[in-house]
């Protein structure tokens, strides 16, 4: 059997509504950090809590908030459609007004200035006259700085309960994703991959969990959700074979849900994966997709950076959709039948076309672990 050659995919409000779902003391409690008091959720008007950031001169604002309605709020629907007939670009190129320092030749001045974001920074000669950044705004200069568009990013974000298909990881990992919930007699577990996890066998029984994971914005003790619990390592020696990546870290039932982001309830019962058969994920980065299984016998070598492993009887998943079926931070997703919702496989490595996943069978048999009902 060939072997391929892939890299690992690792490393605000509750929609779900139901954080007392595991009420009745089934699941034991363990000791986590408490969190810090949340910041007021509502912000009325563009000047409006400044006092809780650092602080920028009231005229630096007002010609911020000038610049603002100029070029975001009062733009007319019509000219920001990007089909205008013409060659050059309008305020749909406008993505964001701040605060902040002027650079120029790629260094900071240390004067502030109100700074335009841009979708693509283009000559004077291609920007749509009314659409052009001024020089300067209420007497302080103007910046204009190129961020592309801004797309939302839901599953980076903070969830309070944790819910499955969002990002979490070890402290010192990136990012990856919840697979699901798991039990062992009265203990409650996250699944997630052991890179995710357990750092590639580099962490410690006990280490914090949080959530969201590193990368995005997570910092211990404050998102602390799970202490690591067990963890199956992953052998890199060149004539070794493994068979998952997996790790599960004890958690409390009032911090998590056992509902998927995507898909709400899923199955207890696991199904085994067979080719050609379609199936769906809710992960970190690429959220919901929907693939189909073209092998289940895969042999297949994984860079991890640290090293490279090989796993046998693995499961191989392409996108049904076009794009991409995972990403790097989409490691840990449990990959579902489409049909039923039944867990099928623990996704934890990939490549620009195709996805690896270990059975999740062999993932609960490793671990002596159930899914939660």
């Amino acid at each position: 059997m060939t072997a391929q050659r892939n890299q690992s995919w690792g490393s605000e409000s509750d929609p779900m509504g139901d954080s007392g779902e595991f009420g009745g003391g089934e699941f034991e409690n363990i000791e986590l950090p408490g969190e810090e008091p949340s910041a007021p959720a509502e912000v009325q008007g563009l000047g409006a809590g400044a006092e809780s950031m650092a602080a920028a001169p009231e005229p630096l604002l007002a010609a911020r908030d000038e610049l603002a309605r100029r070029l975001l709020l009062d733009v007319a629907v019509e000219a920001l459609s990007a089909e205008s007939g013409t060659s050059t670009h309008g305020f749909e190129n406008i993505v964001g007004v701040g605060v902040g320092e002027k650079m120029v030749g790629g260094e900071y001045t240390d004067e502030e200035c109100v700074t335009v974001y841009v979708a693509a920074k283009t000559g004077k000669d291609e920007v749509a006259s009314d659409a052009r950044v001024p020089a300067s705004v209420g007497g302080f200069a103007t910046d204009v700085v190129a961020t592309g568009e801004f797309h939302a990013q839901p599953y980076r974000g903070r969830y309070r309960p944790v819910p499955a298909g969002v990002s979490i990881a070890h402290t010192r990992v990136t990012a990856g994703t919840v697979g699901c919930l798991v039990r062992r007699g009265r203990q409650l577990y996250i699944l997630s991959n052991n890179h995710v996890l357990a750092n590639s066998n580099h962490a410690a029984q006990g280490d914090l969990i949080v959530q969201p994971g590193p990368a995005d914005g997570g910092r211990a003790p404050r998102d602390a959700v799970a202490r690591l619990s067990k963890w199956v390592p992953i052998n890199f020696a060149p004539a070794a074979l493994n068979f998952v990546d997996c790790a599960i870290a004890q958690t409390n039932p009032d911090l998590v849900t056992r509902r998927n982001i995507c898909y709400g309830n899923i199955s207890p019962t696991p199904a085994a994966a067979t080719r050609l058969m379609l199936v769906k994920k809710g992960g970190r980065t690429t959220q919901c997709t929907r693939g189909i299984i073209t092998d289940v016998n895969a042999v297949v070598r994984v860079n991890y950076g640290v090293g490279v492993a090989t796993f046998a009887n693995q499961i191989i998943i392409r996108s049904l959709t076009g794009g991409s079926f995972s990403q790097g931070g989409d490691s840990g997703s449990l990959i579902l039948s489409l049909v039923g919702s039944q867990p099928v496989a623990l996704l934890f490595a990939g490549s620009a076309s195709h996805t690896i996943a270990n059975p999740i069978g062999r993932v609960l048999g490793a671990l002596g672990v159930s899914i939660v009902a």
